[in-house]
């Protein structure tokens, strides 16, 4: 990876890390080489209202995902609370999945190549998501190496 790209990325992991919100963040980084006239898309759905993000090539962007959002979103009462006390309460995340796409926003049509970047019940709160040409690829901490996004068949 490009250094001051790495450097960039590193940055964004840094400041997004700092905030007490529980908004989860995909950093993505459009580095297309052959297809330069291709912008990349990262598609947000579960989130109100669904977002669509577009990444120049060369760029890298932060992709915020809410974390409450609707009316699906619940309040949780604390165990602690006493009985004649007010209910302590927080928010609890609403479901939310993005995914990448090239050239266009997702329409989820079969013919579409369409990569599955985040889920929320499965992925942290910050992401790295790198674009190549051949599809998108994520950050493995444990691992410290990019592996390859599932592409979304439909069948």
């Amino acid at each position: 990876m490009d250094t001051l790209i790495m450097v960039s990325i590193m940055t964004l992991v840094l400041f997004v890390s700092s905030g007490s919100a529980r908004a989860a963040t995909l950093i993505v980084s459009n580095q297309m080489q052959r297809r330069a006239n291709v912008s990349v898309f990262v598609t947000c759905h579960g989130t109100i209202p669904r977002t669509s993000t577009s990444i120049p090539l060369g760029q890298v962007s932060l992709v915020k995902i809410p974390p409450t959002s609707g009316q699906n979103a619940t309040d949780d009462i604390s165990p602690t609370a006493g009985e004649n006390d007010k209910p302590a309460r927080s928010r609890v995340s609403q479901w939310a999945s993005c995914v990448g796409t090239f050239g266009g926003e997702a329409q989820f049509w079969p013919s579409e190549r369409i990569y599955r970047l985040y889920n929320s019940d499965k992925d942290s709160t910050v992401n790295i998501v790198v674009a190549k040409d051949d599809g998108f690829y994520r950050w493995d901490n444990v691992k410290n190496s990019l592996y390859k996004c599932p592409m979304i068949i439909f069948i």
